[in-house]
């Protein structure tokens, strides 16, 4: 069983936002780590996100290297002014690889992988059919928010981490200490959204 503490990021307001929607989150396909533009509506939810998230100006963006994650960090900084080459891209900040689920449909997952569907549907978020499973985003995406945060000087406390839903979930998990069993149960913002931890 994983389990992890809460994670402490003292005087830090963290912002986890969803990149905006593609065309394939439009047409139900999974992405994963395949490299999806965001869509003329994902740009648009991009620059309201950006609008949203100005004030306070952020003081640190990190995002998915993945370019719908990107798209939506650049929106973000435009409307803070900030220059875009501030940015902090990371791998380990990716989507979930979904392995053989990744540019099908949930249609089409549920033709070839039928308990592997029915284990997703019902909330498992389990390394299964070549998933990477939740556990291990948690590994690879908590420790570039704690490197960030931990003992870091700052002026406006605001972090802004662009990624993806199912990294959000694990990232969300981890920072209140909640079993790993309970993540898909948390509330994860649309396409073009954010929360706040904490």
């Amino acid at each position: 069983m994983y389990r992890v503490a809460p994670v402490a990021v003292p005087d830090w307001e963290i912002v986890i936002a969803r990149h905006g929607a593609t065309d394939w989150s439009r047409a139900g396909r999974f992405s994963g780590h395949r490299d999806i533009p965001l869509s003329a509506a994902g740009r648009a939810q991009a620059a309201e996100l950006g609008r949203a998230l100005r004030h306070p100006q952020p003081e640190i963006i990190l995002s998915s290297d993945l370019g719908r994650a990107r798209q939506t960090a650049e929106a973000i900084a435009t409307a803070a002014e900030i220059d875009r080459r501030q940015i902090m891209t990371s791998t380990a900040l990716r989507e979930e690889f979904l392995g053989s689920w990744e540019g099908l449909t949930r249609a089409q997952v549920a033709a070839a992988s039928p308990d592997g569907f029915a284990r997703w549907a019902s909330g498992d978020i389990g390394s299964f059919d070549g998933r990477e499973g939740l556990v291990a985003v948690a590994r690879r995406a908590v420790p570039v928010l704690v490197a960030h945060t931990t003992g870091l000087p700052r002026s406006s406390g605001r972090l802004v981490i662009v990624t993806h839903a199912n990294t959000i979930l694990a990232l969300a998990g981890s920072f209140a200490g909640m079993r790993h069993e309970r993540w898909a149960d948390l509330p994860c913002p649309a396409p073009g959204q954010a929360m706040v931890l904490g």
